[in-house]
């Protein structure tokens, strides 16, 4: 018998705030009312902007590491260029690296010795690390990769099937 009293009590209660919240979807939905275009609450006001104040930094203090005063740096002017002084400035040539194509590892990579193939402008070479043939010296290298060197510059070659 006491569930039968819950549900009399409750039932109402759910149906209670069904209708409100259906009340209330309903009543946003009410198209009768009209939208004013131009709402004359809400009105667009210029921004007054106020001009900044300068100011200075006063950079003549003691350096906290140093405990020595500031000492400003002083500008030097450049020198006047005469006719006779006017260095010639070279324009370096760009670097044209030859083909180099890694080819892969020829010795054992447990080995101290690893022997490297490379085909250098279409010529096979069999390099250990430290070698250099046309020029182009083999700084390191692995199974995957070999770093070479050429008038100075760097290059990772990877390796090509």
């Amino acid at each position: 018998m006491k569930n039968k009293k819950n549900i009399y009590i409750l039932l109402p209660l759910v149906l209670f705030v069904w209708g409100a919240v259906l009340f209330q979807v309903f009543s946003f939905t009410n198209a009768d009312e009209i939208i004013p275009e131009s709402n004359p609450e809400f009105g667009i006001k210029p921004l007054k902007i106020n001009k900044r104040e300068s100011f200075s930094i006063n950079i003549n203090y003691r350096d906290p590491f140093l405990g020595k005063m500031y000492n400003p740096e002083t500008v030097l002017h450049p020198k006047t260029i005469s006719a006779k002084t006017v260095k010639v400035i070279k324009k370096a040539e760009p670097l044209v690296w030859p083909n180099i194509i890694y080819k892969g590892l020829i010795s054992d990579t447990k080995g101290k010795s690893k022997i490297f193939m490379l085909i250098i402008d279409g010529k096979n070479y069999y390099m250990k690390v430290g070698d250099t043939e046309n020029e182009i010296f083999l700084k390191d290298g692995d199974k995957e990769s070999v770093y070479v060197k050429y008038k100075g510059n760097l290059n990772l070659i990877m390796l090509q099937d």
